[in-house]
């Protein structure tokens, strides 16, 4: 999952046609997820919903790598890494990001879990002991712009309440920190191979908390939520999964990175399709504040020779 220290193809090429089109889908079918995920949520319980997607995902993810004839094998020394990134990045978010948009709008909700690379940025800052550039705190501050924009309005219409954006607050900054212990372990195996593990190992406590506490909470279910279930055993957590590490592997990882962030814009318009929320003014110009948050973040200078 390291990038290699020499230009990879696509960057001596140009960006591949495959990877456009891989990237056009990623952010229609996880824009489209933000919604879908609010219909499976409003009748499934979280834990149970989650515990799943996972489940069913991580099967596919280890029947792709063996189809491509990986092997699973885990090798010595990547266990304490993919332990801690499955929790940060599988189990963490999940259940964050669960609840969370069962108390907000979930364009919105959309619009604050990708603000992830600038919590990533921030982490790896503090870990690696790097200083942060002139554009990063350029980014950090818009993008926090942009963040208590939307605190503000859901703390209007939710009765002073931020519970919902603080937990979805909560899940990217836990995918950004699961990215940055992924980013500098080194791992040596194929990326759908982490994942998966990633996947099977974040799912274990939500798996358990699903058998013994959150089943019982499981009413009527109807045909809307069930297929929000199936979306995101399927869609998502395989088939996105396997598109967004395919572009990783062919492009560099900042063209991977901002290339998402088609995603919450297709979020806040598919949720207006799905649910009849018009987008206002602070919600276009938060996004806006993401955006540039994070193209300053991974967007670096070609330095002059």
């Amino acid at each position: 999952m390291s990038q290699p220290a020499s230009a990879t193809p696509a960057e001596r090429s140009g960006t591949p046609l495959l990877a456009v089109g891989l990237l056009a889908m990623i952010a229609v079918l996880w824009g489209f997820n933000w919604p879908i995920m609010k219909v499976g949520l409003a009748e499934i319980p979280p834990w149970v919903f989650r515990a799943g997607a996972s489940i069913v995902s991580c099967a596919g993810l280890f029947a792709i790598s063996a189809f491509n004839g990986h092997s699973l094998r885990v090798p010595p020394g990547a266990w304490r890494q993919l332990i801690v990134g499955g929790l940060l990045n599988i189990t963490l978010f999940n259940v964050f990001v669960a609840y969370g948009i069962t108390l907000m709008d979930a364009g919105r909700a959309g619009i604050i879990a990708y603000t992830m690379p600038l919590w990533a940025t921030v982490i790896g800052t503090v870990v690696l002991k790097e200083r942060l550039s002139g554009r990063a705190v350029a980014g950090l501050v818009v993008g926090l712009v942009g963040m208590a924009l939307l605190f503000s309005v859901d703390a209007a219409a939710l009765g002073n309440s931020t519970l919902g954006p603080l937990l979805i607050l909560g899940g990217a900054v836990s995918w950004g920190a699961g990215t940055v212990v992924i980013k500098h372990a080194r791992l040596s195996m194929p990326v759908t191979v982490a994942v998966g593990w990633q996947h099977l190992i974040g799912v274990i406590p939500i798996a358990i908390v699903a058998v013994a506490w959150d089943w019982q909470n499981i009413g009527t279910v109807t045909v809307g939520p069930l297929l929000s279930l199936a979306y995101n055993m399927l869609i998502t957590g395989i088939i996105c999964y396997w598109a967004y590490f395919t572009v990783v592997a062919m492009l560099p990882v900042v063209a991977s990175t901002v290339g998402t962030l088609m995603v919450p814009v297709i979020g806040v318009f598919a949720n207006q399709l799905m649910f009849g929320v018009t987008p206002h003014l602070v919600d276009y110009t938060a996004l806006a504040c993401v955006a540039v948050a994070v193209f300053l973040v991974v967007v670096r200078p070609r330095r002059r020779r």
